[in-house]
């Protein structure tokens, strides 16, 4: 007998991939790669395990699109201050100081992906350390373009864009601990000294 066609025709995918990337950054970011099961993933996307496998392969491969997914869809959005034209060093400063508002909200408070990553287990795998490294290098060069804008001289700008990426980092590992803006919002001001 011939087939009807019925059979041979694929199946329409069941979900959204990109709305299941989302749901997946948002699992790890928790939970971190270590401490996060593929039953995990399967529980916060929604989306069951085959269905994830088909997609976007093993635990690693979903782990890797979800950081890249977090660069490309929340870094922006974060940072997006400094790559204003007209940036100041009091613009860079009101950044800064809206991080400790930021993490001082449920939604804030758990922290950087890249910053939670940074001190996971996964940051040993190349690929994971190649992203990490990356993220790194391109806060540096927002924060040394920002402040070259804000009229520091070049050499200046290199030394401050390399100290607020590691107040950054300090920061987001305080902001994911929970540390409460009464620790955040000293460490902070402190470091803003360094822009005067």
């Amino acid at each position: 007998m011939f087939s009807n066609g019925s059979d041979d025709m694929p199946r329409p995918r069941e979900f959204d991939p990109d709305e299941a990337l989302d749901a997946a950054m948002r699992v790890f970011w928790a939970k971190g790669f270590a401490e996060t099961s593929y039953d995990d993933l399967v529980l916060g996307t929604g989306v069951s395990r085959k269905s994830l496998y088909s997609v976007f392969g093993d635990k690693h491969m979903l782990f890797i699109a979800a950081l890249q997914r977090y660069r490309a869809k929340i870094v922006p959005d974060l940072f997006r201050a400094l790559d204003a034209e007209n940036i100041s060093a009091e613009g860079i400063r009101a950044m800064l100081r809206n991080f400790v508002i930021l993490a001082d909200t449920p939604r804030g408070a758990i922290g950087c992906f890249m910053a939670r990553t940074s001190a996971d287990v996964a940051i040993q795998m190349d690929d994971v350390r190649s992203i990490i490294d990356r993220h790194w290098d391109d806060l540096h060069k927002r924060f040394f373009n920002a402040l070259l804008r804000s009229g520091y001289r070049r050499d200046r700008a290199d030394e401050l864009a390399y100290f607020f990426v590691g107040v950054m980092q300090g920061f987001l590992a305080l902001a994911h601990a929970r540390a409460g803006r009464e620790r955040m919002e000293p460490f902070i001001e402190e470091a803003l000294k360094a822009l005067d």
